[in-house]
């Protein structure tokens, strides 16, 4: 098991599912940090490469000892297995922040979500709670773009505040950028065909990171092409310093799962688990998710992904519950998605 570790060079772009066509909007944003599927690509085509694969061989279906490695579909892994992406902030894992915390920027206070006695029905299954804050503050909000380093998020798991944050100003500058459609048969522009995008530069002490299972003998080349346009992005693989959350061991019997990066629940928003009862949720924007099928020559079906920081209150059994902690739940979880983390809440801390 080995950390892939991104130093983008330049500006770089990670491209969402938002259309792009003539006629269907002039501008297109950067999602960051990138879904688990752009950076296992990377990480696949990097090990084929030093592999020595011939991709013109590989896709018409020789080389199969280089498929049975990496994987023959874009949604089979091979023998790779994948957690993350990650952000890292001179070298240390940062985690998405839970969106069951609300923060009030003018008083600097916190608060948190719970669940409420009152019910009512969702498109998840059955009756949930509607969940409400333990004390009221004023102008208090989630934090949907903001970041906890390891032991900030600790606190939270504890069913503490946690003491700061990163702001997403931390981590990178938005770059805007044109650009024009060519004609390369003519050499030449074409007339009225601009678009527009925003690229992100990542700050000196921030880099992308994957750990990889799977391919420990594999020495890759020390630059990679990354993200949409192909920029070049240093690359570093290393051994693993273990720097996971350790599991909370108070004493509750109410937990909350936090998701630590997009959960994929073919559409839905809620993850099938059982023996443990979803009572209550917090769940940000979905995540659009396209892609491209280079096998058929097509786009990707769309997927709709639950966002890292999504947060779900669940009771059952204490022991199954515990047990969840650091695993991977929903689909696709060999590429990194749906990795949780459990804490605790305390319905008794209510005001």
């Amino acid at each position: 098991m080995k950390v892939w570790e991104f130093k983008p060079l330049d500006s770089c772009f990670f491209r969402g599912a938002k259309p792009f066509n003539s006629g269907e909007g002039g501008f297109l944003d950067s999602q960051f940090p990138p879904t688990a599927q752009t950076l296992a690509g990377v990480i696949r085509a990097a090990i084929g490469d030093a592999k020595g694969v011939d991709w013109e061989k590989f896709r018409s279906g020789q080389q199969p000892e280089i498929a049975e490695l990496i994987g023959k579909e874009s949604d089979h892994a091979g023998q790779l297995s994948f957690t993350g992406p990650y952000i890292f902030k001179a070298g240390e894992r940062l985690y998405p922040m839970p969106l069951c915390l609300l923060h009030s920027e003018a008083s600097g206070g916190w608060t948190r979500l719970i669940p409420s006695q009152e019910t009512f029905k969702t498109d998840m299954d059955g009756m949930k709670h509607l969940p409400k804050p333990i004390k009221a503050l004023p102008g208090a909000k989630p934090l949907e773009n903001a970041w906890l380093d390891a032991g900030n998020m600790q606190l939270v798991l504890n069913g503490d505040e946690p003491a700061s944050f990163i702001k997403e100003s931390e981590l990178f500058c938005g770059e805007a950028r044109v650009g024009i459609e060519r004609d390369n048969g003519k050499r030449m522009v074409n007339d009225g065909m601009l678009y527009f995008t925003r690229h992100v530069r990542l700050k000196e002490d921030i880099s992308l990171g994957m750990v990889v299972s799977g391919a420990d003998d594999v020495m890759p080349a020390g630059m990679v092409r990354l993200g949409g346009e192909g920029r070049m992005a240093h690359l570093k693989v290393a051994d693993i310093v273990d720097s996971r959350l350790h599991g909370n061991d108070g004493k509750s019997d109410k937990f909350v799962l936090i998701l630590l990066t997009h959960g994929d629940f073919l559409g839905k928003s809620e993850p099938a688990l059982a023996g443990i009862n979803m009572i209550s949720a917090c769940i940000g924007k979905a995540v659009r998710e396209g892609g491209w099928d280079y096998k058929h020559n097509r786009p990707k079906p769309l997927k709709s992904l639950v966002p890292a920081g999504s947060c779900y209150f669940v009771e059952g059994d204490e022991q199954a519950i515990r047990a969840l902690h650091g695993k991977h739940i929903g689909k696709r979880t060999a590429f990194g998605y749906g990795e949780i983390a459990v804490g605790i809440w305390r319905e008794g801390e209510q005001q």
